[in-house]
């Protein structure tokens, strides 16, 4: 484990290129394995982070899919959108490098 991992939070780790994904969060495994493999419900209190989001009142969740042009302040709209609304997450090819250089990728 890289030193800058060391008493931290560790996720899931996913390869994100030509790939469909099915992740199973759920308390029992989709079939027997050869080994014994803890699901992440089981996990101890110590061994996670759990974070807490905002549940809507009226128990439907909104989406917002911006439509801009390439190159006509796409990210600057969305880096102001975000800041007076920090309860939204972005989603985009610049989060998915930023979360890997924070995982320690490196950039070629």
């Amino acid at each position: 484990l890289p030193p800058a991992l060391v008493g931290k939070p560790l996720y899931p780790t996913v390869t994100f290129k030509n790939v469909t994904l099915h992740i199973n969060f759920g308390p029992d495994q989709h079939c027997t394995l050869p080994f014994r493999c803890r699901m992440l419900q089981e996990a101890a209190l110590d061994d996670v982070e759990v974070s807490a989001y905002r549940e809507p009142k009226d128990g439907k969740y909104e989406v917002v899919f911006p439509v801009c042009l390439p190159d006509e302040g796409t990210f600057e709209w969305l880096d102001w959108f975000l800041m007076k609304n920090p309860h939204y997450t972005e989603l985009s090819d610049r989060k998915i490098i930023e979360w890997c250089l924070r995982s320690g990728l490196w950039r070629p």
